[in-house]
């Protein structure tokens, strides 16, 4: 594939989810739907598939579909607490994903997603986006690989 393909396709892909969060899902008929406080694990794990498999991979290691037409492979996202001494850094992670509040969001190829899940017709609140965000955190902390000591 050339170079010229792979920066087409991935043009094309950011759009799609740029439009599809800015509908609120509508642009795929699907309704959209607050994060429930009862299941944010559920919850961040559709989010995950959603908006972040794409390029992390639906395992999360960084294997997504998009990963090869990126600047950079995407981290392993299941040895975030492996690399901080075991423990998750929640209130770190969060501040990444969200990205309106840190200077360096990543990588410039990860989507902001605080601004993205806020630009939707229905006029998110910041409160559902703050939901949103923590639920794909939450995810994101149970599928951390443990070592058996």
């Amino acid at each position: 594939m050339s170079r010229e393909t792979c920066s087409a396709l991935w043009i094309v892909s950011l759009l799609l989810a740029v439009i599809v969060v800015a509908t609120g899902g509508r642009a795929l008929g699907a309704a959209p739907q607050a994060v429930r406080p009862e299941a944010p694990r559920q919850e961040g794990a559709a989010l995950f598939r959603t908006w972040c498999a794409s390029c992390h991979g639906m395992t999360a290691q960084g294997n997504g579909a998009l990963a090869p037409l990126l600047k950079r492979v995407p981290p392993d996202l299941t040895l975030i607490a492996e690399q901080n001494g075991g423990m998750f850094p929640a209130v770190r992670i969060r501040r990444i994903v969200d990205g309106r509040e840190v200077e360096s969001h990543g990588d410039p190829d990860m989507p902001v997603w605080g601004s993205a899940f806020r630009s939707t017709q229905n006029g998110y609140s910041e409160e559902s986006v703050r939901a949103r965000i923590d639920a794909v955190v939450a995810y994101l902390e149970s599928i951390q690989k443990r070592h058996a000591h």
